[in-house]
Parts: C-alpha cells; sequence; structure tokens
C-alpha cells in the first residue's frame, strides 16, 4: 500500500525542541503549513494479481493551491538535475558562493520559482558530495598529481605513507616553482605555523625572496 497525501496535511504540534516565548506561543512567525487537508491517494496491490488498484481518493482541498509560480518550492517537485549537479561542481571549483550560485541560476531560468529547488537543496547536495569524497581526499590528491605531471613533466611530486597505507608526507613544486629555485634559491624559509584543523598535518610552504624583493614559493609540503 503507498498514500500520497497533501502537504498541509495533518496540524502542527508544538515539538519539545521549539522555541516558546513566556507565553507559550511560538517564538518564530512561520507560515501555516497544516491545515489538516484530507485530499489524499491510496493505493493498494490487488490480492488477486500482480497490480495495483486506486482505493481511496480525495480530490477536494481545504486551502488554496499553490500558483504556478510557487509550484516549483514544494518539496515534492523539488530536484536538483543531473546537469546542475555538474554545474555546481564546476561553480565549487571557481570559488563561486551558494547565493551567488542561486543567482545565477535564477537569472539562468528566468525566476526562483522556475529552478526547480531552493538554495537549501544545494548545500544538502554540496554535504552529500563531502561525505561521499570523505576518506579519499588522499587518493583523489595522488591522482591530481598524476594528471599533472602527465600534462607537465617538470611537475614533481613526493608522497610517502606509514606501514598502514596512512599518508604521512607530501611534497610537490611545478615548473614555476623549479625555475624560480634555480634564480632566487640562495635562502629558503620553511613556514611551519600553518596546521590543518581536520588532518593535523602541518602546511609547509618553501618560500624565497626574488630581485625585486617579493615573496616567491618554491615549493610546498604537508607534514604529519
Amino acid at each position: 500500500m503507498k498514500e500520497f497525501v497533501c502537504y498541509r496535511e495533518g496540524e502542527r504540534q508544538l515539538g519539545k525542541n521549539s522555541y516558546t516565548n513566556e507565553d507559550g506561543g511560538d517564538k518564530r512567525r512561520r507560515g501555516i503549513t497544516r491545515e489538516s487537508c484530507k485530499a489524499r491517494l491510496r493505493v493498494t496491490k490487488s490480492k488477486l494479481g500482480n497490480h495495483y488498484i486506486v482505493s481511496i481518493f480525495e480530490e477536494e482541498h481545504n486551502h488554496p493551491l499553490a500558483t504556478t509560480r510557487k509550484v516549483g518550492l514544494l518539496r515534492s517537485h523539488r530536484q536538483v538535475s543531473e546537469v546542475k549537479k555538474c554545474l555546481m561542481q564546476q561553480f565549487s571549483l571557481a570559488n563561486i558562493s551558494t547565493h551567488q550560485q542561486m543567482s545565477v541560476l535564477e537569472l539562468q531560468a528566468g525566476g526562483l520559482g522556475s529552478i526547480g529547488h531552493t538554495e537549501r537543496d544545494i548545500c544538502n547536495e554540496q554535504s552529500r558530495v563531502r561525505r561521499m569524497l570523505d576518506g579519499h581526499d588522499a587518493e583523489l590528491l595522488y591522482k591530481h598529481f598524476l594528471a599533472k605531471k602527465e600534462s607537465n613533466s617538470l611537475f614533481e611530486y613526493v608522497f610517502e605513507a606509514d606501514s598502514n597505507g596512512k599518508l604521512k608526507h607530501v611534497f610537490w613544486a611545478d615548473a614555476a616553482m623549479r625555475m624560480a629555485y634555480s634564480y632566487y634559491g640562495d635562502v629558503i624559509v620553511f613556514d611551519t605555523t600553518y596546521n590543518t584543523n581536520r588532518y593535523g598535518m602541518i602546511f609547509t610552504p618553501i618560500l624565497g625572496v626574488n630581485n625585486h624583493g617579493k615573496t616567491v614559493t618554491f615549493s610546498c609540503a604537508f607534514f604529519e
């Protein structure tokens, strides 16, 4: 059996974790989302065969229906397409914020109601991708360095892992860094004041000074 109900079915109940004021009312002014609407559709599997029949169908709603402009904001209609997921990944690589992404999609779709999802849906999708990639960061970094090496033979990198296969150290330098070192590598500075919160590995840029008195980077590394 499967039953489809209106998103305004049932009655709103004040939960244990809700914020209330001294009068017992809700502090936050929220729109009414529950109006005891009885509209629903129930389908059940027939006992005589492998097919379904409609057992209950209540068509009438006790509230105005969502307009065409707002229907895309209903949870049942919101969906982040695969094309938009790929587009959001490109936006993230370009350091475009979620709010700016929504502005671009709104302009492209001709309005917020035509996008097909909300800003919260984008945040949820980004969280899902982060959870999916969790634990594979070192592998992705290694593949990225392999691709860099294939495109530029002067790119150098070193990975070192412990007996359990856990990444301990990583070092890399591209062609521009190596050229800078060949010219201005008389004096180098190791700056180990950076510490990543997530992995506890020290980020170590290896720096120098060029003939204009500007700081240049010779290479970078992560150390435990």
